[in-house]
């Protein structure tokens, strides 16, 4: 009868344990009060054609940042100014990234993000001259480059 008991505690208890921490990514998602998706926007789990490839950012502040995109996958990387490897900071796959596409001020732009996050950090590509050639640019909050010689400007 006791170990019927302590079975029964134990079995209480793990239920209790496992169905809080079934709960906490929802509760952490209602705390921040936002969907999992960014409301209003439809997304899709494929990047832009015109956005694939690896992109190069320089800033003095901040060093330097690369963003690899690939069909079903971004990657950011970032490095302490001009040396040292590559230090891999985020990575969204498959039906972990969402891709949200919107028209703004004529410009097709689009955004990569994971669930719950709502940051609203869009990009547009383009075409400008730098050093005499037409270079394709990736431009949000910072602009980067498709070769690493133009973002070292």
């Amino acid at each position: 009868m006791f170990k019927k008991i302590i079975l029964l505690a134990t079995l209480a208890v793990l239920g209790t344990a496992g169905g809080m921490a079934l709960n906490t990514q929802s509760a952490a998602a209602k705390s921040y009060g936002s969907p999992k998706t960014l409301k209003g926007i439809k997304y899709t789990h494929t990047t832009p054609k015109r956005a694939r490839g690896t992109w190069y950012n320089w800033d003095k502040t901040i060093g330097a940042n690369k963003i690899v995109v690939k069909k079903h996958q971004v990657k950011w990387y970032y490095r302490q100014h001009k040396q040292g490897k590559w230090q891999h900071q985020q990575t969204l796959t498959g039906k972990k990234l969402y891709v949200y596409r919107q028209k703004l001020n004529h410009k097709q732009m689009f955004g990569f993000y994971a669930a719950y996050q709502d940051d609203f950090s869009f990009y547009y590509t383009g075409t400008k001259k730098l050093k005499g050639k037409t270079v394709k640019y990736m431009s949000g909050n910072y602009t980067y480059y498709k070769a690493w010689k133009y973002a070292i400007r």
